[in-house]
């Protein structure tokens, strides 16, 4: 558990746990968090969640606060050029938005995925999401000089 603390008093108690199991409350957080991140994607049920937790490499970490707050998924690749991690879908919820909820959740992700023996820990996100870059600058993320190509299947 994190704790946060402004002079002598506790401004914040956030607790990043990974994803064992999908309970009710995983999924109504989901179904909270998902549109908010992008309300064009569709919510999760609690079989997509499943699914997820049960890959092999790929971990799903929630931040309480003392609710689900915050999400992040991280996904470990290994390549012939070593083995990478991703981290994606980083959503907290608006109502805990400047609370270090993913402060906490990338700073957990980024400790957890330093123990699998990754060569990099790879993002992406949008710029005109100002706090978020701000933040994964303040980690010690640095924007690279590549772009980003997708297709749509």
């Amino acid at each position: 558990m994190k704790i946060y603390l402004c002079g002598n008093k506790p401004i914040n108690m956030i607790e990043v746990k990974q994803a064992e199991q999908i309970t009710n409350e995983v999924v109504e957080a989901f179904s909270r968090l998902i549109p908010q991140l992008d309300p064009k994607s569709g919510v999760p049920r609690k079989e997509d969640l499943e699914a997820i937790i049960n890959t092999s490499n790929t971990y799903l970490f929630l931040a309480y606060n003392p609710n689900i707050v915050g999400t992040l998924t991280l996904a470990v690749v290994q390549t012939p050029s070593g083995t990478k991690a991703w981290i994606e879908d980083v959503v907290v919820d608006i109502s805990a938005r400047g609370q270090r909820v993913g402060e906490s959740l990338l700073n957990h992700a980024v400790d957890f995925a330093s123990g699998l023996d990754v060569s990099s820990i790879n993002l992406t996100s949008n710029p005109a999401r100002v706090a978020a870059n701000n933040l994964y600058r303040k980690i010690g993320f640095e924007l690279r000089d590549t772009n980003v190509y997708r297709i749509t299947v």
